[in-house]
């Protein structure tokens, strides 16, 4: 029965064109100490800021997927005033088994979105590591070059946008980072000086223009790079 089924009752009860975000959060023990706690305390910064804001807290559709290994810590769903996030460093660094689920997850939101008559905005997916793609044991990994072609295409065929956020990533780590964002005509983006709040407030802002938008616009991000009241120009 449609009632029954929790995905389909959230969808009905608020028709809200959607805003749809997949964080992916690297917990992998280099992200031990004060790098997982101000990334814990930057995603408070932003539920905080998004909730704030009265169209993008029914708008932002947030889903949360960590890896080290990989596991999915929030499916998508608004924000809600009592959540927090506990990460807990441990693990190796599975990026592309992390990617890959996110993909998926996106492809059935918008199946749901449309079988519900939601419309929504073009997915984001905002990829956030401090290393370089391994395997579930801890060994360096090429895996991610075959996410490569569907990355292209998804590009090609607007069907979600990848940003990639490097915290002191090796000259490899980076170089990757910048393959997977190049169909999106991205590159990696540095993360200046551990400013996990600046960035994550950075993010609410953008995902909040974008659902305030109307369908069609080109919306304007604002320049990480630049520092201001909100965000402090998180990019090196």
């Amino acid at each position: 029965m449609l009632f029954s089924n929790p995905e389909a009752r959230s969808l009905l009860a608020n028709r809200h064109r959607r805003t749809p975000c997949v964080l992916l959060l690297d917990r992998s023990y280099s992200m031990d100490g004060e790098k997982i706690r101000r990334l814990n305390a930057g995603f408070d910064a932003f539920r905080q800021d998004i909730l704030r804001n009265p169209v993008a807290a029914q708008s932002v559709d947030l889903c949360i997927i960590s890896f080290g290994p990989v596991k999915l810590e929030r499916d998508f769903n608004t924000l809600r005033e009592d959540e927090t996030l506990q990460l807990k460093a441990s693990g190796a660094t599975p990026m592309a088994q992390a990617l890959e689920l996110a993909m998926l997850k996106v492809t059935e939101r918008k199946q749901s979105y449309q079988q519900q008559g939601i419309s929504y905005y073009r997915p984001w997916l905002f990829l956030l590591t401090d290393g370089e793609p391994t395997d579930d044991d801890g060994y360096g990994s090429e895996g991610y070059k075959s996410l490569l072609p569907p990355l292209e295409l998804a590009a090609r065929e607007g069907k979600f946008t990848l940003f990639t956020v490097g915290i002191n990533v090796s000259p490899r780590g980076r170089m990757v980072l910048d393959e997977l964002s190049r169909p999106f005509k991205g590159r990696c983006l540095d993360l200046d000086n551990l400013k996990f709040e600046e960035m994550f407030l950075w993010l609410s802002a953008s995902l909040s223009r974008v659902s305030q938008s109307a369908p069609g616009d080109r919306v304007q991000l604002l320049d990480p790079r630049s520092g201001d009241d909100i965000y402090d120009g998180w990019v090196l």
